[in-house]
């Protein structure tokens, strides 16, 4: 069973991260300015004015499988704060972009609000620390990301804030697995 749980843990995590690369891409099509309202297009990862060669410089707002996405663009690339909200209002995702890549530091957010987890990228890759969390607040996970694959040690919490498991990556392979609670009732 603990198998189990690890890949589902696992899963989660490289969704997680996933999702932020997909919706980037998904982003760039058929978005609007919210300062000109006017359209855009991509060609070739950049940003133009819809029908025109000009690059588009300005903030676009898009909604995009009931998700609010807000970014700057600056000469056709993504730059600055990257945020995705729920059709409420709600921040989901928020980070920044530096030359369509996602860089330094990322927060993504629980419906309710409370936040679920917090890392670094580098150059589109997870890099760091990353820390994930229980909705009531404490951790639940955290580890190492290096060029973004798990590298070191990772510490799964359970929600009463004890270790469950120690675990230790080398290029995201785990070379250890080491359980400490065991549920004697399950």
């Amino acid at each position: 069973m603990s198998g189990r749980v690890l890949s589902k843990r696992l899963i989660f995590s490289y969704l997680i991260i996933g999702v932020l690369s997909v919706l980037n891409f998904l982003s760039s099509y058929g978005c609007s300015s919210d300062v000109e309202s006017t359209n855009v297009e991509e060609r070739d990862g950049l940003l133009f004015v819809l029908g025109k060669d000009k690059l588009f410089s300005g903030k676009v707002v898009d909604t995009l499988a009931n998700k609010i996405l807000e970014y700057e663009v600056v000469d056709g690339k993504k730059n600055g704060e990257f945020k995705i909200s729920s059709i409420t209002g709600k921040v989901e995702m928020i980070g920044e972009i530096k030359d369509n890549l996602n860089e330094g530091q990322w927060r993504y957010y629980y419906p309710t609000g409370q936040l679920e987890s917090v890392g670094n990228f580098e150059n589109n890759l997870s890099e760091g620390k990353w820390t994930w969390y229980f909705e009531g607040g404490k951790i639940r996970e955290i580890g190492n990301f290096k060029a973004g694959k798990k590298d070191g040690d990772w510490t799964i919490f359970d929600e009463k804030g004890k270790i469950k498991r120690k675990l230790f990556f080398k290029e995201g392979q785990i070379t250890d697995d080491k359980e400490f609670i065991k549920d004697l009732f399950t």
